[in-house]
């Protein structure tokens, strides 16, 4: 058993001791808003946290080289000209054909959308980054049965209005992330520029989790929708307190192509049948992975990363 890793150290050693005849590609994207490339040239102040990575993380002792650059929800170039000044700044050379090619093309945005129930706030700063450089349209936080309520009053949710399905809402509408919740996408942007993407999620804060499926079912489109759950095996019973009565809950299936994903336990057997009344499949890893329960921002990447596979990328 030990020599397939012995043999793999070799080859890591080969392609070291190569490593002055490669080419370095740099894999992250320096990300810009759309208002930093009006000039022919963009400078980016010394103390900038972009400035601050070029210098000490991709260039180190360089002053001068091509760096790989995109505008938010826009365009992308792997050769923008660039060099850092004495005092630090980073100038950018996003010239009249170069920002043509920066903020007129749209990028594609990813096929999936993602239900998640609102993790408690830090772990929620851990995995929009993750959301964001795995790939996702439109992020729906709900709140759910599971969910305290106080984590709706974070400072990361600040400016965010909630849809709550009131009359005042009927027009299903979206909150995007914009600079009132700076914070939260700066997150999005972080996962982003390390995926070497553009796009960033757009996002809705929900009040409750049957508010938010009667404004997926309103908004439509989708090939297929699947929530996951861990498999509880055969016979399993829960009591469902608004009949008061125990309901078997229904075994979800091994994911194997979808179109929506939803990454958390939810409430048993309330949520996992609502979420069978709207259309959505139970689905779970499975596969290679057994019968393990995941950690929600672990279940998140595998789940994220099935998806796409099986729906050919995004």
């Amino acid at each position: 058993m030990r020599r397939p890793k012995l043999a793999m150290l070799v080859v890591v050693r080969q392609k070291m001791s190569r490593r002055s005849e490669m080419v370095v590609r740099n894999l992250n994207r320096l990300l810009l808003e759309p208002y930093e490339v009006a000039s022919p040239t963009t400078v980016l102040p010394a103390e900038d946290r972009r400035a601050k990575y070029v210098r000490d993380q991709i260039w180190r002792r360089k002053t001068k080289a091509s760096l790989r650059i995109g505008v938010v929800d826009g365009g992308a170039t792997d050769d923008c000209g660039a060099f850092v000044r004495e005092d630090g700044s980073l100038v950018l050379d996003t010239g009249p054909a170069l920002r043509d090619v920066l903020v007129a093309a749209a990028a594609p945005r990813p096929r999936v959308d993602l239900i998640l129930a609102l993790p408690a706030p830090l772990r929620l700063k851990r995995m929009l980054p993750v959301v964001a450089m795995v790939g996702v349209d439109h992020l729906w936080l709900v709140g759910t049965r599971r969910v305290d309520r106080t984590y709706f009053g974070s400072t990361l949710l600040r400016g965010l209005r909630r849809y709550s399905g009131g009359k005042e809402s009927d027009d299903d509408e979206r909150v995007r992330v914009d600079d009132a919740a700076g914070e939260l996408r700066g997150l999005f942007v972080e996962g982003a520029e390390q995926s070497g993407v553009t796009t960033i999620p757009k996002l809705t804060l929900v009040t409750s989790l049957p508010v938010a499926l009667d404004a997926i079912d309103r908004e439509g489109g989708y090939g297929l929708k699947c929530a996951a759950h861990p498999d509880r095996g055969d016979g399993y019973l829960a009591r469902d307190d608004d009949n008061n009565v125990d309901v078997p809950i229904p075994r979800p299936t091994s994911i194997a192509a979808a179109a929506k994903a939803a990454a958390r336990g939810f409430s048993e057997p309330e949520e996992l049948l609502l979420f069978q009344r709207h259309g959505f499949d139970l689905v779970t890893l499975g596969g290679g992975l057994g019968c393990r329960t995941l950690r929600t921002d672990v279940a998140l990447v595998a789940l994220l990363a099935a998806v796409h596979e099986a729906v050919g990328g995004g």
